[in-house]
């Protein structure tokens, strides 16, 4: 697959893709992930006028999206996967990836200065009063969780599905575009939040995938109580931008795909106490494996 780079990448970032893809190739885990190919130069990424173009490998198999009789595993195979692929992440760091970037959920409440594209106002208001209370209630805890580099955008296009034995398993991740030095949880944080939108419960669909993740990579209860507020960030950033985007270019269908649904889901977590959300979180997680630590962040 040919990759041409927007002009304003840094450059800087594209060599911190490469070189997380070559950790990951070194190292295969769970998931497959692309492989960066050299050029006839030796290097990875070429300059073509204005542009960086870099090829990398393609991977088979089908989005999570399209599958749409999930056995119940699949969920959960989707955490182990992606616990695993931070497992091998843990130790990789690059100047490029500790930036300022509108899809780290630490940088959630600056999606408020679009919140004008949202075009119902009492939507407008929903998206401003969470982002509002994230910032001034989570995001103080979630400074304090474990940081490292993550893939911080497992959602069900950048998933990767095959069939083993007549049956659907979790195969590889696309797309590492969105890499970021950030909160640790934000990783399954992100990758519940599809299954949930179009889960029959929510809850249960979120609680597989972080069970799954917690068996391959341990969290500490300090982590898992975020990850509802994580989740509602994601909601809230994702419909917001996806309003700002769609104004650039109303066309686009793909930059709407899963609004609906976003909505719908930041529509019941609202009919749901956070601590049920904690307390499910952790009973599933505490099936797999001990929690470690006490106090949940307040």
């Amino acid at each position: 697959m040919l990759k041409i780079s927007n002009t304003a990448e840094d450059p800087r970032f594209l060599e911190a893709q490469v070189s997380a893809l070559e950790l990951l190739h070194a190292e295969p885990g769970r998931l497959d992930t692309p492989r960066a190919l050299r050029c006839a130069t030796g290097e990875p990424v070429s300059r073509e006028g204005p542009h960086a173009v870099w090829l990398v490998t393609w991977l088979p198999g089908r989005p999570l999206a399209e599958v749409a009789r999930r056995p119940s595993d699949l969920h959960r195979d989707l955490g182990r996967g992606l616990g695993d692929l931070d497992r091998r992440l843990a130790g990789f760091d690059h100047p490029a990836t500790r930036r300022i970037h509108p899809w780290d959920l630490r940088s959630a409440p600056r999606a408020t200065a679009f919140a004008d594209h949202i075009a119902e106002k009492g939507a407008r208001a929903t998206v401003r009063s969470r982002l509002a209370r994230f910032e001034r209630q989570v995001l103080p805890s979630v400074d304090r969780l474990p940081f490292q580099v993550i893939h911080n955008d497992a959602n069900d296009y950048n998933v990767l599905v095959r069939d083993v034995d007549g049956t659907p398993r979790i195969s590889g991740l696309l797309d590492f575009g969105d890499v970021v030095w950030t909160a640790r949880a934000c990783e399954p944080a992100i990758a519940m939040t599809y299954p949930m939108m179009t889960a029959e419960d929510p809850m249960a669909a979120g609680a597989e995938v972080l069970a799954g993740y917690h068996e391959s990579l341990a969290m500490d209860r300090a982590e898992i109580s975020a990850v509802p507020y994580l989740i509602e960030a994601r909601l809230c950033v994702s419909v917001t931008m996806s309003a700002y985007r769609r104004s650039l270019d109303p066309e686009n269908e793909y930059l709407s795909v899963s609004e609906a649904s976003a909505w719908r889901l930041l529509d019941w977590l609202s009919t749901t106490p956070p601590t049920r959300w904690i307390e499910t979180f952790e009973d599933a997680c505490a099936s797999v494996r001990p929690i470690a630590g006490n106090a949940s962040p307040e």
